[in-house]
C-alpha cells in the first residue's frame, strides 16, 4: 500500500480534538474543490471509504432513501469492521468516534474528508493509501 506523507505545515493539516479525552489527533483534512463526498469511515478503525459510483447516485439528494441505498453495498474494513454511515474516526488514544458525523443523511455531501494519521483511504477510482503526518 502506498503511503502518502503531508506535512505538519500544511493548512490543511491539523488536530481533531477528541470530545471523549481530548485528545488532539493530527489529520489531513480534504479540500471542498476535491469532493470527496460521500464517504464512511470504519465502524472500527479510522479507515474512510470514497467511492465515485456512490457520489452520482448522491449528487441530486441526499435522502434517507439514497443512504440506505449506498450503505446497503459498502465494503468491509481490512480490520475486520464494516465502512458504515453515521461512524467518525475514531481517537488514538480512547478509540471513541470524534462525532464528525452528526447527522449521515446531511453529511451525504460534506466534501471534507479528515483522515487521521496512520488510517487508510479505499477509493474506487484509485489505489489505498495510508495518510502519514511528518515533520
Amino acid at each position: 500500500m502506498d503511503t502518502v506523507d503531508y506535512p505538519r505545515t500544511l493548512p490543511w493539516v491539523g488536530h481533531l480534538r477528541c470530545p471523549h479525552c481530548q485528545h488532539p489527533n493530527e489529520a489531513w483534512r480534504s479540500s471542498g474543490m476535491s469532493e470527496c463526498f460521500p464517504h464512511f469511515y470504519c465502524s472500527v478503525c479510522s479507515n474512510v471509504v470514497h467511492r465515485e459510483a456512490d457520489k452520482a447516485t448522491v449528487w441530486d439528494a441526499a435522502t434517507p432513501e439514497l443512504l440506505a441505498q449506498v450503505a446497503a453495498t459498502l465494503p468491509e474494513c481490512p480490520c475486520g469492521g464494516r465502512f458504515v454511515p453515521g461512524a467518525g474516526p475514531k481517537c488514538a488514544q480512547c478509540r471513541q468516534d470524534t462525532d464528525l458525523v452528526a447527522d449521515p443523511v446531511a453529511y451525504l455531501h460534506n466534501p471534507h474528508m479528515v483522515v487521521l494519521d496512520g488510517a487508510c483511504v479505499f477509493s474506487d477510482r484509485r489505489g489505498p493509501y495510508r495518510v502519514r503526518i511528518v515533520g
